[in-house]
């Protein structure tokens, strides 16, 4: 039996001309970037998730195992890291948000190389409506890569040979609103929009015998109340009206296909 966990196994798997990191929380917008640089000849990504404990561990659970989920079925492989800071084993203050933690762990790979790959891009998943500070975070974080590849003490000392192994952040949905990458998502591929999942108080997991095969998602946080106003939206997008019934259908057959996910008041 191999030593190695999953990530490592991962990262030995790989192609070595895996170029891109993406993160994927299992969400909208993280799925869309995947799904970006799994299409852009370009980019050859690798899918890492961030666990997320921040609110609890059954949504920290249900995130990972759908964004495992979407990364075989995007045939792309997959890592994950444990955020640090997110527990009270420490007696922590305030609790770290799962970005912070998880561009450390990227950070940390941009600069050991796991066998021998070099990113030169990291995926910022983020829509036109989303908070704007997180993508200025992204350049304090290149500067520290680029000063370290460097041995400088600040940017008037970086190298021009450390620019190329410096990751540049793109976001290629910025200028896309949430409802429009649920459109383009459902659009070109329904099965994969199943395995979204947004919700933060899970109700449980879905088993078959000892198996979990999927979590049931409350039906009633903000999350649970957003993703599904964005669905119904996208539903009634223009495009239905040009492209006939076949788009509205989609979005019924996966309210349909979902709906043993999502917990109501008349269950």
């Amino acid at each position: 039996m191999s030593e190695l966990t999953d990530s490592e196994l991962a990262y030995a798997s790989a192609s070595p001309d895996t170029n891109t990191y993406a993160p994927l929380s299992a969400g909208v917008e993280s799925l869309w970037g995947l799904k970006y640089a799994v299409t852009n000849p370009d980019l050859v990504p690798l899918a890492a998730h961030w666990y997320d404990e921040s609110q609890g561990p059954q949504f920290a659970d249900a995130s990972l195992f759908y964004a495992k989920k979407q990364a075989e079925y995007l045939g792309v492989p997959f890592v994950w890291d444990k955020s640090r800071g997110q527990t009270t084993n420490f007696d922590i203050k305030h609790a770290t948000p799962v970005f912070f933690s998880g561009m450390s762990a990227f950070m940390s790979q941009c600069i050991s190389n796991p066998h021998g790959i070099n990113f030169k891009y990291i995926i910022n998943g983020a829509n036109s409506e989303d908070r704007q500070e997180l993508g200025l975070y992204f350049r304090s974080w290149r500067k520290v890569i680029a000063m370290f590849k460097s041995q400088a003490w600040d940017g008037t000392n970086v190298k021009w040979e450390a620019l190329p192994e410096t990751p540049l952040c793109i976001d290629p949905g910025s200028f896309l609103t949430k409802i429009e990458m649920v459109a383009m998502l459902m659009q070109s591929d329904p099965k994969l929009m199943e395995l979204v999942w947004t919700c933060i108080r899970p109700s449980g997991a879905l088993k078959r015998g000892d198996e979990i095969v999927g979590y049931q998602a409350c039906g009633k946080c903000f999350k649970c109340l957003e993703f599904q106003n964005a669905l119904y939206i996208a539903s009634e997008a223009n495009l239905r009206y040009t492209a006939g019934m076949e788009y509205y259908a989609k979005f019924k057959r996966h309210e349909l296909k979902t709906r043993n996910r999502t917990k109501t008041d008349s269950d």
